[in-house]
């Protein structure tokens, strides 16, 4: 069983554009998403190495201080097993 890790907003904001999909492989520290608060761009990064589990959110929805906005299965490799405790 793999570690979940979920991607959560620091801000309120509206999501201007998400860089991955369910499935993509994401390092720590890439770019996740970007979000729009008061007309600066935001970039948010992934916490962790691994496999994007499930995307919450859409290009142009409005995000709450706290919101999950993706959850990642951590992972050591690409196209390995994910990391289990």
């Amino acid at each position: 069983m793999g570690l979940k890790y979920d991607v959560i907003s620091p801000f309120e904001g509206t999501i201007e554009r998400t860089w991955f999909q369910s499935g993509d492989w994401v390092e720590e520290g890439e770019v996740f998403c970007t979000l729009t608060v008061t007309g600066k761009r935001i970039d948010i990064l992934s916490p962790v190495t691994g496999y994007v589990n499930e995307i919450e959110i859409e290009q142009g929805e409005l995000v709450i201080v706290g919101m999950i906005l993706a959850s990642i299965m951590m992972s050591d490799v690409e196209g390995g097993n994910p990391t289990s405790i």
